[in-house]
């Protein structure tokens, strides 16, 4: 029997520190580049599969700026332009996708072709947001350099 996840067991983490305040997080997952291989005479477009983009993250939720070894974190990574090794994306209390930082990583399902994937993550985005009524938020953007996977 194959069990289901329930959202609020999830957290983003940096490390063992969690990042306060965020309800939500976001892994769009790979996408590979599609090259146009047409030529004169052709009848139909074709294709040639590309590179893989890793993808991004997002994740949002009530701004805290107390909250120094997360939020605050994350912004000093957007500042200084830090590739990110340790962020962790929590589907339960034991469970996460972090970047792969592993030689020999084999994708799940493959019992060959084992590839050297050491990935990283860079905040592309940390906006803010506020209505009279509501509390103050913020989201995270993140550009995911290689892959990710699940620990």
């Amino acid at each position: 029997m194959v069990d289901s996840k329930v959202g609020k067991d999830c957290k983003v983490a940096l490390g063992a520190n969690q990042v306060f305040g965020i309800g939500d997080w976001s892994l769009d997952g790979r996408t590979r580049a599609e090259i146009d291989d047409t030529e004169f005479g052709d009848e139909y477009t074709k294709y040639v599969l590309g590179v893989i983009d890793g993808g991004t993250i997002s994740f949002s939720g009530n701004y805290k700026p107390g909250d120094t070894t997360g939020q605050v974190a994350l912004e000093e990574y957007f500042d200084l332009d830090t590739e990110i090794t340790d962020m962790r994306l929590y589907i339960d209390n034991t469970s996460y996708f972090e970047p792969c930082r592993t030689t020999g990583y084999l994708h799940p399902g493959k019992t060959t072709g084992a590839q050297t994937y050491l990935s990283s993550v860079r905040i592309t985005g940390e906006p803010k947001s506020v209505d009279k009524g509501s509390l103050i938020s913020v989201s995270f953007t993140a550009r995911i350099s290689g892959t990710m996977v699940l620990v």
